[in-house]
């Protein structure tokens, strides 16, 4: 379960972004963050289906990377978070370091394509980046029996080209929640 301190950093987080989003900044110059709701619901995901090896793409100035590493922390498991801007990562480093979870976390500084072929399998995937990477990044990744990997903005960016890619897979099984901005709740049987 996520502290109070992680719920505040959350909000915290969530707050700057909404200010960000309300001052109408370029869409370099904001946080990109996952909605507190989300969060709550990846982090139950994560530590309910006992995950040890975590990854998320995308990490931002750390609202993820909060509740995937307090996941983490409640299964002894350890989170790698990709992030390709440096102030939003060492904005994340900082806060993690803050709530003593910086401990649970790899942070990896790039992109995430010339990472994902060589780092694995994981239990637990978060996905959100650059919309038009999902497919491509959910076909790089390598991935335990059961894994599961989530995609976040399914339904506030009509990512229906990802939905239709992942469920066609074989060994995969995977439903549309409308939690958040739409998360794609994939569950992949084998890798």
């Amino acid at each position: 379960m996520l502290n109070d301190a992680e719920r505040r950093a959350i909000d915290r987080l969530w707050s700057r972004k909404l200010e960000q989003d309300k001052q109408g900044l370029p869409q370099s110059e904001r946080h990109r963050n996952l909605e507190p709701d989300s969060a709550e619901f990846i982090h139950a995901l994560a530590a309910g289906c006992g995950a040890r090896s975590l990854l998320e793409i995308g990490g931002s100035s750390g609202l993820s990377t909060i509740a995937l590493a307090a996941a983490a922390r409640s299964t002894s498991g350890r989170l790698m978070s990709i992030e390709i801007e440096p102030a939003r990562q060492q904005e994340a480093r900082t806060t993690l370091r803050a709530l003593h979870t910086a401990d649970y976390v790899e942070f990896v500084l790039g992109d995430a394509r010339d990472h994902l072929r060589k780092v694995g399998p994981f239990d637990f995937v978060l996905i959100d980046c650059e919309k038009d990477d999902y497919a491509p990044f959910f076909d790089m990744l390598r991935l335990q029996p059961g894994g599961v990997v989530v995609a976040d903005n399914i339904l506030s960016h009509n990512l229906w080209d990802y939905v239709r890619h992942v469920r066609s897979k074989s060994a995969v099984a995977s439903v549309t929640l409308p939690i958040g901005k739409g998360l794609e709740v994939s569950r992949v049987e084998k890798s």
